[in-house]
């Protein structure tokens, strides 16, 4: 069983900026639950894979596709709890408060007999994990302008 989950931010800063902080994963460890974020040969196109460590675990994570100023699309090829994570993509829009980025993520926890509460619990962690990460590039862009 497969949870969508969406969190949302409004970042008041230009959206060429707001997409290339989100995409250079590097920033990510900002959030004070994540850790670690380092790339596995080329960085920051498509095909690309990446290991991200959060206070959740260890992910490996591929680059499924990349359009500019628009979305990033990735998903977990490994991780450390076993989640399946076949869709998450980070979109940015343009509006008149500054970028707004909406990061979705699909996940799903493969145990045939807990699966429905481990993946609701999963599903909670990312909305977490996630909105930390937003949170701090909120921080760091806003305050970039000032």
């Amino acid at each position: 069983m497969t949870k969508r989950v969406i969190v949302e931010e409004m970042i008041e800063a230009p959206l060429a900026e707001t997409f290339d902080w989100f995409y250079k994963s590097e920033h990510f460890i900002k959030s004070p639950i994540a850790f670690r974020s380092s790339w596995r040969g080329e960085k920051h196109k498509a095909g690309t894979r990446r290991d991200i460590v959060m206070i959740a675990g260890w992910y490996s994570e591929e680059i499924t596709a990349v359009k500019k100023d628009r979305f990033i699309q990735y998903r977990v090829v490994k991780s450390v709890p076993s989640i399946r994570q076949d869709f998450t993509e980070i979109a940015f829009e343009v509006t008149s408060l500054g970028t707004k980025v909406t990061w979705t993520i699909d996940v799903d926890v493969p145990l045939p007999l807990l699966n429905k509460p481990m993946t609701g619990f999963a599903g909670q962690m990312a909305k977490t994990l996630y909105r930390t990460i937003l949170k701090a590039g909120k921080k760091e862009l806003e305050n970039e302008d000032k």
